[in-house]
């Protein structure tokens, strides 16, 4: 429904969250709403001079940025170097495609931004799963409720619907093109050019440049992949420094059966692990029952790390190994027997795995900035911003990258530079922070011994805060997924509770030493007489030492347990809170809530 009053203006703007919720109160001036539910999705009044933007690449990141900019009132060009979409592909269009595709989990973090742009998922699309099976070997499955309130759809499938969401609002608005890749960028002319994806890419001939399409913009949104070539532009300028650090973890993809377990039905809404070490492989969940799985295997410094072959394995297994259907079948007999439901490996999952070339598990991309100096160029999505697999978070922080973007804008809206600007400071660092949290969970290392490390410390302090939740909060690295937190501040909160096991481990050393000082029934003695002179005032000159000395060590731990609480909180920004993107002249939509 359409409002019109004057109340309508003022609503919830789906694009600003706060710790508090999703969602805050925000003024806009000349806007209409179109509420849906208690959502309410920004409708931007069209007018001739509305400014121009062209993104490149049709990924759920560059859609929702172009999806986003015009709800705000932009007109957006989308260009796409694949020539079809993944409906017009098929879920099953060739096992050895060279752009295979695959599920992704959307976090409420990920949700949430979606939800800003209007984007509803189509439930026969998405899987809502209800937690995590874990097959062990030699032992019955293993079910928790770890993946619970998460969504696992098919990237192609994501994409197609955020673009369908476009397209259906906004078909005067949005201008998608597929089998179109960026050829050239005139930086300065703010003019972009793209040739059909299947013309050379050394020498155009007359009929390729022809073909050729220049697409004028005021803004540039690069959503073209890890392997960006408008990124590689910006860098050879000097507009922009990249760093890119691959995880050498290698991966194949293969198409599962759904499970024949007695809960079946609840298994087909899991997420599926066989960890086995540096052999693993990952099964999100399809619409049909049916599970994607992802094999990784180690590779590079990994394999040479691997030290033989896994107890009850034949051999030390690489991609290396895996050369024919013999290798196929002896790897999931010796890994995963039960993934096929303890069936043989049918012959078309076997000719898929053989038809792909390994990948690699993950590349942290770290640019110095997310903008060239004068606003006219973004990055977004896999070209900004990829990392790691190992905490689930490239699609989510990719599609908070466009929302991200759109709050900035719309804070700004007469001062797109300084919008891209402040959008920037802000986000650069989250996201540095969101690829460093993401290559400790794997470790970061070859023989992945930091990955053990990591989730034992989460571990620990999931039992510290049950047992003492007046001293330790719930493990920070649990709010990754919450849109309230910033990755920046999550990365944060993992250092302070690292000061705190420190200050915990300290205590229990000072116990320690006491108890070699002056054995076990000396010190159980002195603790019970110090207890004596806390609670009934009795006890000897002994006693009330050793309950001053008490007294004083458990207002030092509790005092230092409350700084450390208090620096978290002082420390903590919030995720795109009104206050981030208020223009330096005080003017924007956030300025005006």
């Amino acid at each position: 429904r359409e409002s019109d009053s004057s109340e309508g203006a003022r609503a919830m703007v789906p694009t600003l969250s706060s710790r508090q919720a999703p969602l805050v109160p925000s003024r806009r001036v000349g806007t209409r709403w179109r509420h849906r539910g208690s959502r309410a999705v920004i409708l931007a009044s069209s007018s001739a001079d509305a400014k121009k933007a062209v993104v490149v690449g049709a990924g759920p990141a560059g859609s929702l940025s172009a999806l986003y900019l015009a709800n705000l009132g932009w007109h957006v060009k989308v260009y796409e170097r694949r020539a079809a979409s993944g409906d017009a592909r098929g879920a099953d269009a060739g096992a050895g495609r060279p752009d295979i595709s695959y599920n992704v989990v959307l976090s409420p973090r990920g949700m949430n931004a979606l939800a800003g742009a209007g984007v509803t998922l189509p439930e026969e699309r998405v899987v809502r799963m209800v937690g995590n099976v874990r097959h062990l070997p030699g032992a019955a499955p293993a079910v928790s409720r770890q993946f619970k309130g998460t969504v696992a759809v098919n990237r192609d499938a994501l994409s197609d619907a955020i673009a369908s969401t476009a397209a259906t609002r906004h078909p005067e608005r949005i201008e998608f093109t597929r089998g179109y890749g960026v050829r050239d960028v005139d930086f300065a002319r703010r003019v972009a050019v793209f040739a059909p994806s299947d013309a050379p890419s050394d020498d155009l001939s007359h009929d390729d440049e022809d073909a050729c399409v220049s697409a004028p913009y005021d803004l540039l949104v690069a959503a073209d992949g890890v392997n960006s070539a408008v990124r590689s532009m910006l860098a050879k300028g000097g507009d922009v420094r990249v760093t890119q650090n691959a995880d050498e973890m290698m991966f194949k993809t293969v198409k599962l059966p759904a499970r024949n377990d007695a809960d079946g039905e609840e298994a087909a809404r899991c997420f599926h692990t066989w960890p086995r070490g540096l052999v693993s492989m990952l099964a999100p969940p399809d619409p049909a029952g049916t599970l994607s799985g992802v094999i990784i295997l180690p590779g590079g410094a990994h394999a040479g790390a691997h030290g033989g072959a896994r107890a009850g394995a034949r051999r030390a297994w690489t991609w290396d190994a895996v050369a024919d259907e013999d290798d196929v079948r002896a790897l999931f007999e010796d890994e995963f027997p039960d993934a096929f439901n303890g069936a043989p490996v049918p012959p078309t999952a076997v000719a898929q795995i053989l038809a792909q070339r390994c990948r690699r598990g993950g590349v942290t991309t770290r640019c110095s900035r997310l903008a060239n100096a004068d606003g006219s160029v973004v990055l977004a999505g896999d070209a900004a911003h990829s990392c790691w697999p190992s905490l689930g978070q490239g699609a989510n922080c990719a599609l908070e990258t466009a929302q991200y973007l759109a709050t900035a804008i719309e804070s700004m809206p007469d001062d797109l530079r300084g919008a891209v600007r402040r959008f920037d400071e802000v986000r650069t660092p989250q996201v540095h922070a969101c690829g460093r949290l993401s290559e400790a969970g794997f470790g970061g290392v070859a023989k992945r011994a930091g990955n053990f490390f990591f989730f034992a410390k989460i571990g620990l302090l999931a039992l510290l805060n049950k047992a003492m939740p007046f001293f330790f909060d719930k493990p920070a690295l649990a709010n990754i997924n919450d849109p309230a937190w910033a990755y920046d501040d999550v990365e944060d909160a993992v250092a302070q509770e690292t000061q705190a096991l420190a200050a915990f481990g300290g205590v229990l050393l000072a116990a320690s030493v006491g108890v070699v000082a002056f054995g076990w029934e000396q010190f159980i003695g002195a603790s019970v007489g110090a207890v004596k002179a806390i609670a009934l005032g009795e006890g000897t000159a002994a006693d009330e030492g050793a309950a001053l000395a008490a007294l004083g060590s458990a207002a030092a731990m509790t005092g230092l347990f409350r700084w450390l609480a208090k620096r978290r909180r002082e420390r903590r920004k919030g995720n795109m809170s009104p206050a981030v993107f208020v223009s330096p002249s005080g003017g924007g939509a956030a300025a005006a809530a």
